[in-house]
């Protein structure tokens, strides 16, 4: 997994930054997933489903054509082909309702009528059991019509790489081989590319299912709300929020371990580490990320060119045994093809597992990337080719780095080649990188802690006005100042990636995907017996029976029962996986401390050279 949820800051200020909606309205765009009421979440599945086929027969008939992205802008400007740039600000087409699926002719129910074309108009006028809008806030119709379409000018190209920057984080794959060896290394990353690439289909198909502009998916916890309901919801943006903190955290020590590298662990490392925290509070106070859009098209050539940078390295000169925690060379460079025998133990293999877990998280966010989309149907495209791409590139850096180095092979190869020169220009370029990049996280941390516990929780004033502000400074201090601590506490960068990747970015790729799946698929099967609902009749009402009931889940689970036990089983065993992974990441940080390799609080940088 790279570095930033690039689809979580971008929203509507990266991919236009013509975007004429209210500063409010902007604002919601990247921070509030429930634009149209306090209780879109809350409506029975038949009504997202009834309301999410007429949005996808609206985008197919939209005969508008996808925007440009930037870099094709720039290259019909330079070539003279101005006149032929697609921009995103196209006015939206009028349908012919009575085209659309559920259309209800002059022969249906009269009572349906009038609120279906409503419904399908975008109107706000509630039939179907949507609250008003939370607080009592009156918004104007039009206006969240607009903030809907407004979000959707990507083209599939594009997202394909939204997602492949999101994803793309080559630098742990080296050490995964090393503690993995070659046949189980090869066998684990395509079996979790595999899975993920599935769980991506998941998250789409039900995206597709339940998205409408009456009631839009804004992230995965919407559907997991829709699905299971509203603890689900808090369980996924509990894990959401620890998984953007800790991330903050392990680019925080890296930034620190790359500094204290780079000048020759001439200045305290703890100081250093304070450097960048104070950094990001001071950046941190910036609230909207239009600013910062460029980075995310520069990011993937970055990572890049870093990668062929290391590679050099790693091919031309030695490893610093230091950052692979050794004394010296003494022992010959050894590579394996089966599980490696020069590791501290089998938590190391488990531990190589979650460094491969880590390097495919990403899917709790595609849910955004969707929304992004002027037609999503074409999600999968962009899914398959990033997380093929993201493959080959862990698979090819991977193998050659290990290939070179074996059991010297570490966490940061950029650091791990004994040439001064090419390894300063390297972590440079890196570092910048890796600095823009904690502070775009921590933005987003920041606004899905404000808005999920203390907006919620707390009725904290809306940051956007003038008492919010004052709030919104203070949660980035302390935001930062959290992430400081945990960074801090636990300096091995292995022990965190294993933990955070075991106990959160896991469950978002496999263990989370498939239990919805199966209870999306229940639920499908279980409606098959009710009465078909349309608009105008109350929300479950057609209903024969209810969830209480032991037919309901006959009803529900015995239709192709053995892919639902399958994918129950998935979700067990993913579930035993993230348990293993949290151990194997406390076992991990154990032994980083017993042999003093990594010290809580300390100015000396792990990887640092004893003498």
């Amino acid at each position: 997994m790279a570095t930033v949820p690039q689809g979580m800051f971008m929203g509507q200020d990266g991919l236009d930054p013509r975007n004429d909606l209210s500063e409010s309205l902007q604002e919601e765009q990247m921070t509030s997933h429930d634009v149209l009421g306090g209780n879109i979440n809350s409506q029975p599945l038949e009504v997202y489903l009834y309301y999410a086929a007429i949005e996808r027969a609206k985008e197919d008939a939209d005969p508008r054509p996808i925007p440009d992205a930037p870099w094709i802008v720039l290259f019909k400007k330079l070539t003279g082909k101005s006149h032929t740039i697609n921009y995103p600000d196209t006015p939206a087409p009028h349908y012919d309702q009575s085209q659309l699926p559920g259309a209800v002719g002059e022969s249906g129910s009269e009572k349906a009528s009038s609120n279906e074309k409503n419904a399908r108009n975008g109107d706000m006028e509630v039939s179907v059991g949507a609250a008003p809008p939370a607080g009592g806030a009156v918004v104007e119709e039009s206006e969240h019509a607009r903030a809907y379409r407004a979000l959707r000018v990507a083209s599939w190209q594009a997202v394909f790489y939204l997602i492949t920057t999101d994803i793309l984080g080559f630098s742990s794959a080296p050490l995964a081989f090393a503690e993995l060896g070659y046949g189980p290394g090869v066998l684990v990353y395509t079996f979790f590319y595999i899975l993920a690439f599935g769980a991506g289909q998941i998250i789409w198909r039900m995206y597709m299912r339940m998205d409408s502009e009456r009631f839009p998916v804004k992230c995965y916890a919407d559907i997991g709300e829709r699905t299971f309901g509203k603890v689900v919801r808090h369980i996924f943006n509990i894990l959401q929020s620890l998984q953007i903190l800790f991330n903050v955290g392990i680019l925080l020590i890296g930034n620190g371990q790359t500094l204290a590298s780079l000048i020759n662990y001439q200045f305290c490392y703890i100081a250093l580490i304070v450097f960048f925290t104070i950094l990001g509070m001071v950046f941190g106070q910036v609230r909207s990320l239009r600013n910062f859009a460029w980075f995310a098209n520069l990011n993937i050539w970055i990572n890049i060119l870093v990668m062929v940078m290391t590679m050099v390295g790693v091919a031309k000169y030695l490893p610093v045994p230091s950052q692979s925690g050794h004394t010296d060379l003494s022992d010959p460079i050894q590579v394996t093809g089966w599980v490696p025998g020069y590791t501290a133990g089998w938590y190391a293999q488990v531990t190589g597992v979650q460094l491969a877990v880590f390097s495919y998280g990403g899917a709790m966010i595609f849910t955004e990337f969707m929304a992004e989309m002027r037609r999503p149907r074409d999600f999968w495209k962009s899914a398959f080719v990033a997380q093929l791409f993201c493959y080959l590139m862990y698979m090819f850096f991977g193998l050659f780095c290990y290939s070179f180095q074996g059991q010297y092979s570490s966490i940061i190869p950029s650091l791990d080649f004994a040439n001064q020169g090419l390894s300063l220009a390297t972590n440079i370029i890196s570092l910048f990188n890796t600095t823009v990049a904690a502070v775009l996280y921590a933005n987003i941390g920041v606004k899905v802690f404000y808005q999920n516990v203390l907006r919620e929780y707390f009725h904290a004033p809306d940051f956007t006005s003038s008492k919010g502000r004052w709030y919104w400074s203070a949660s980035v201090i302390v935001y930062w100042a959290v992430a400081w601590i945990l960074g801090s506490a636990i300096p091995n960068i292995t022990s965190l990636v294993t933990l955070i990747g075991a106990a959160c970015i896991l469950q978002f790729t496999y263990t989370f995907p498939p239990i919805l799946l199966c209870a999306y698929w229940m639920q499908i099967d279980a409606m098959k017996g009710d009465t078909q609902w349309q608009p105008g009749m109350a929300p479950g009402s057609g209903r024969v029976d209810t969830w209480r009931n032991a037919s309901r889940w006959k009803r529900g689970f015995r239709p192709y029962w053995y892919l639902k036990t399958f994918l129950i089983l998935l979700f067990l065993a993913a579930m035993c996986l993230a348990a293993l992974g949290i151990y194997a990441g406390v076992e991990d940080a154990i032994a980083a401390f017993a042999s003093s390799t990594a010290t809580a609080f300390s100015c000396i940088a792990p990887g640092q050279p004893t003498s």
